[in-house]
């Protein structure tokens, strides 16, 4: 037991654990870890409470758990994260693009894959194609998606003067890549960074027509702000 933490109900002897159903399994992980704390004092106000769930809940993940690096630098540690960083805060899009950029890298969407790992849906397939719902597969893959990517990515190949092929789906998740010259290096980020906003907006409907219009009024307004000469 971790310093600190007061007991209360022995482990398995929360008195609602056994109406809690498997498919809400980080329901059913909270109320054991939850047996270590004592129940609510009589003057015990409700926030207290909670605060005081937190706090323990907090020290006995500390106890118990050595200081990791973030998820995602787990799953791709070959990533060079530094230029992934700078890439996200150099590329020349709206705060609002760059917010949804920074989610998508960070792999906190919450996809079907994400959502079955946890249980949280019964099947990590895509409701639209059947197909595992990964990021790669909703930016890149389902329905429109296809034809999507691989028109960006004949652009990206057209400024850097080389063959589509070599362009990785992975430039959307984990831009780590540098070019000369700068103004250069900003163009080809905004290209990836729009294709993630106007893909994760699932609410519309999307197809390569319309993927070209909206990239040809974020240039306008793009083109329109005072400081585009020193950016691209």
């Amino acid at each position: 037991m971790a310093p600190g933490v007061e007991p209360g109900w022995t482990r398995g002897e929360h008195p609602h654990i056994g109406r809690i159903p498997m498919t809400l399994e980080y329901l059913y992980r909270y109320a054991l870890d939850t047996a270590y704390i004592a129940p609510p004092g009589n003057e015990e106000t409700l926030r207290t409470f909670k605060l005081r769930v937190y706090n323990t809940l907090h020290r006995m993940a500390a106890a118990t758990r050595e200081s990791r690096e973030m998820r995602i630098k787990q799953l791709h540690p070959d990533t060079q994260w530094m230029q992934v960083r700078k890439n996200l805060h150099t590329a020349w899009v709206s705060e609002e693009i760059a917010s949804m950029w920074y989610i998508v890298v960070h792999d906190i969407v919450p996809t079907n894959e994400r959502l079955h790992v946890i249980r949280l849906v019964e099947s990590d397939r895509c409701r639209h194609c059947g197909r595992r719902d990964t990021l790669v597969h909703r930016l890149t893959e389902c329905n429109e998606g296809t034809a999507i990517w691989l028109w960006t990515r004949e652009r990206i190949a057209q400024m850097l003067g080389t063959d589509p092929r070599r362009i990785p789906a992975d430039w959307c998740l984990r831009p780590h890549f540098q070019f000369w010259a700068p103004q250069r290096h900003k163009a080809i980020l905004w290209l990836p960074a729009h294709l993630v906003m106007y893909r994760m907006q699932q609410q519309r409907h999307q197809s390569l027509f319309d993927y070209i219009d909206f990239l040809r009024r974020a240039s306008w307004k793009s083109y329109r702000a005072a400081s585009r000469m020193q950016q691209v």
